[in-house]
């Protein structure tokens, strides 16, 4: 159903993305091809491509939700990902250990977080791992879902030399701050671990209007109810093109609240989870009122940069222009404006209500 809140794991529940799920499977599938990179703002649906092309290509993989991850430190990140390998396969988990250790143990009597503490036994595991499947000519996949949240533990160093070193051993990241993603990849930085691995990317973006509409007829058929023409235009009013709020205000629909009930619904939840994401961005930043100030104007639609400079101009404050390309740049990277021909705005209408 496309009005299912959860990430999607079929292809016939995901709306208008089988090109990109198609696309996504013949590179998982494609031997050559070593890290795969899918970038796309906060739900617009990339955790459901990612499910989507895994279990379709029938590989072995391993998923990472690394917001659900202790991705601050180092060792109980590793040593989380190494359980994740033993859920998925015991077995070679066991011959992994057991190689690099050099006798047979059970996991009760072995301490795994001890055994991580030495940075030199993280990277035997995974050259064991690598060994034990090259014996059986199997490959595994990494998945980390918003993979940009473990450059604080320099996780891409680890997969730099994964990309070198572990040829049995896919990987795939995903990530919706495109501007750190790409700091993450090394982009322009010849000093980045991972600046020239090869990789190849699949970007989403915001839907058009036709999309959204399209999108809501379909999934109101889908629940045996009807949508009226001005409903659809209040949703891509409220909401613009951000799949993920359509997908909540279908949901509200198909548990018979009325319309405008569902949109207040979708703006109270949204609000919770849009101004936690802002809060967290805004609490490690010491120049708060300045990007306060930006998006309150931007939200006024005061959205070139002469305009800024006025607005800060007629509240006496001052902002310099290296400041305010700073708090602009920092504001794109992590997914909250866009720039379109020179102009700014918020990428998510949920944010001005916030």
């Amino acid at each position: 159903m496309y009005f299912d809140i959860t990430p999607k794991l079929r292809k016939e529940d995901f709306f208008g993305m089988d090109y990109q799920i198609d696309l996504f499977k013949s590179y998982l599938l494609d031997e050559s091809v070593r890290m795969i990179v899918i970038k796309g703002l906060r739900r617009v649906g990339k955790t459901s491509l990612l499910h989507i092309g895994l279990q379709e290509s029938k590989v072995n993989y391993i998923y990472i939700d690394v917001r659900d991850a202790p991705f601050y430190e180092r060792k109980e990140f590793f040593v989380s990902l190494i359980n994740k390998i033993k859920e998925k396969n015991n077995n070679i988990w066991t011959k992994t250990l057991e190689k690099i250790v050099g006798v047979s143990f059970s996991y009760n009597t072995f301490s795994l977080d001890l055994f991580l503490a030495k940075e030199e036994n993280i990277s035997s595991f995974f050259s064991g791992l690598n060994e034990e499947l090259k014996k059986k000519k199997e490959t595994f996949i990494f998945a980390f879902d918003e993979v940009q949240l473990l450059k604080q533990i320099k996780f891409d160093y680890f997969l730099a030399s994964v990309f070198d070193n572990y040829h049995q051993l896919k990987l795939v990241i995903t990530g919706s701050e495109i501007g750190l993603i790409n700091i993450f990849l090394g982009k322009e930085n010849y000093d980045a671990p991972l600046f020239g691995r090869a990789n190849l990317e699949i970007t989403i973006g915001k839907a058009k209007e036709e999309t959204v509409s399209k999108f809501l007829e379909e999934g109101f058929t889908q629940i045996k109810k009807e949508i009226k023409f001005v409903e659809i235009r209040d949703v891509l009013e409220n909401f613009d093109g951000i799949i993920g709020w359509a997908t909540y205000y279908g949901w509200y629909r198909s548990k018979n609240f009325p319309h405008q009930k569902a949109i207040e619904k979708v703006k109270e939840e949204g609000k919770i989870i849009v101004r936690r994401e802002w809060e967290n961005f805004l609490a490690s930043k010491k120049a708060k009122v300045d990007y306060l100030k930006i998006i309150r104007f931007l939200a006024r639609g005061k959205n070139n940069w002469a305009l800024l400079k006025q607005n800060f101009s007629k509240e006496r404050k001052k902002i310099s222009d290296s400041q305010l390309s700073f708090c602009l740049t920092e504001l794109i990277a992590y997914g909250f404006v866009e720039k379109l021909n020179e102009q700014y705005f918020l990428v998510d209408p949920m944010l001005s209500m916030v």
